[in-house]
């Protein structure tokens, strides 16, 4: 990142997919309250719709694993912002973030999970702790609608696969 920084993977309470911030000697486990909270100081601004824009545009190339030209193009699209380092480290764990979930083995929505909690923050205006905790308790079905509902997840087939 451009601080020297980096976000890796490793072994969390849950599974090998926690986000870790690493600088020098200091790791550090990320909750998606935190990045959320980050999130939220757009959420008052014009600033917001191209910032979900851009996550989106990011959110349509993640894979079970990470690519470089993803990586680079977070790298660049923060450049357009006033503070590139805080919009380049909030991109790079949503990224990271949904590489993780699309890795989870009994994961039913995948990267989905943080797209609707992104546009609850950014484009609902919910708070940080809210959108952070709503996925907690409920059933995938109950999420997948969420996601129907806002025109994001229409993949019926997968109610098919496991039901």
């Amino acid at each position: 990142m451009f601080d020297g920084t980096k976000l890796i993977f490793a072994q969390g309470k849950f599974d090998m997919w926690c986000i870790y911030h690493v600088s020098g000697e200091r790791k550090h486990a990320i909750k998606d309250e935190e990045v959320f909270s980050l999130l939220e100081k757009y959420a008052t601004s014009p600033t917001r719709f191209q910032l979900y824009h851009d996550f989106v545009n990011i959110f349509h190339d993640v894979t079970h694993v990470t690519n470089n030209g993803v990586l680079a193009r977070i790298k660049e699209l923060s450049l357009a912002y006033a503070n590139a380092r805080e919009i380049e480290f909030v991109l790079m764990f949503l990224y990271a973030g949904m590489v993780a979930e699309e890795n989870k083995k009994f994961a039913k929505l995948k990267k989905y999970i943080k797209r609707l909690g992104v546009h609850q923050v950014l484009i609902e205006r919910q708070r940080a702790q809210v959108a952070a905790n709503y996925s907690k308790g409920k059933k995938w079905p109950e999420l997948q609608q969420e996601c129907d509902a806002r025109g994001f997840y229409n993949n019926k087939s997968i109610t098919k696969l496991i039901a």
